[in-house]
């Protein structure tokens, strides 16, 4: 999928797409969230990483918008959605997923649940506990099940969320080929540009509930079909993609598929998207069991 080729154009497509959707805001007595949606049909949800927001969806939402209701999650703390409740965990934050679900697909009517990264491991979690809401769960690259969590993350310089754009670019794109990407000439102005709005409003510390390591534990008891879609090249795969693998299709887990994507890293929807758009079209057709 063909990426604006600069900055202005960048910034311009995000803001279209923005404005192409519902923006949605749901409120329970566990949390609220804000929510993008786009299309009509069977609900796709999306959830997308740390330090992330909505955009991280920017090739996938207009591959399915046109057969199908996609609605883009903002996560708690992140994005436009307000902060949670105090203190938290991936429970905690499920479940504000799942109440603003609830209102906004209905009781009658099970949503395709897609999770990247942090996302994958909320998503597990919602699936886990709201079984009801969740025909299908799909999991891209969520940080290892209690594997080692070693990587590259120590080596990345904080960026000052007060700088400009042009102030933090190169910062960014060289965090980008550390954590985000394989190749670093598909760093391209959108990826900058939606990293760059991503930071400056990140709050919630996702990582001290990535780093808890209970996706194995809820994949476990997830019933509906379970598939797991990674990058060959990310380097959030710890100790190793083979281990990754291995853990997620065992009888404790259970998925029914593993899906690689080959040159490509943690940020598979954005770097690897047509490919990755087609093969989460594929698995969100595979019959039911």
């Amino acid at each position: 999928m063909k990426s604006p080729p600069d900055d202005a154009t960048a910034q311009a497509h995000v803001e279209r797409l923005a404005a192409s959707a519902d923006r949605l805001e749901t409120q329970s007595d566990v949390g609220g969230m804000v929510w993008h949606r786009w299309g009509e049909g069977r609900p796709l949800v999306l959830l997308h990483g740390g330090s992330g927001s909505w955009t991280h969806w920017i090739h996938t939402i207009p591959w399915f918008m046109k057969d199908r209701t996609v609605l883009a999650a903002d996560l708690p703390g992140l994005g436009d959605s307000p902060d949670p409740p105090e203190p938290y965990d991936a429970d905690s934050l499920a479940e504000i997923v799942a109440r603003g679900l609830e209102q906004l697909v209905g009781p009658d009517e099970a949503v395709d649940l897609i999770g990247f990264s942090f996302g994958g491991i909320l998503a597990g979690h919602l699936a886990a506990n709201f079984g009801e809401l969740v025909r299908c769960l799909v999991i891209v690259g969520s940080p290892p099940f209690g594997l080692g969590s070693d990587g590259p993350a120590n080596e990345v310089t904080a960026v000052d969320p007060s700088l400009g754009f042009d102030e933090a670019r190169e910062q960014h794109r060289v965090n980008l080929g550390l954590l985000m990407m394989a190749d670093s000439d598909r760093i391209d102005p959108l990826a900058l540009r939606v990293h760059h709005d991503n930071l400056r409003r990140s709050r919630l510390g996702s990582r001290k509930v990535a780093r808890a390591g209970t996706l194995a534990e809820a994949l476990g008891r997830v019933t509906c079909p379970l598939y797991g879609i990674w990058g060959e090249d990310d380097v959030a795969a710890h100790p190793d993609l083979a281990s990754i693998r291995q853990h997620f299709t065992s009888s404790e887990v259970g998925a029914q598929g593993f899906d690689v994507l080959p040159g490509v890293g943690h940020w598979a929807a954005y770097e690897g998207s047509d490919e990755f758009n087609r093969l989460l079209e594929r698995r969100l057709n595979d019959p039911l069991p």
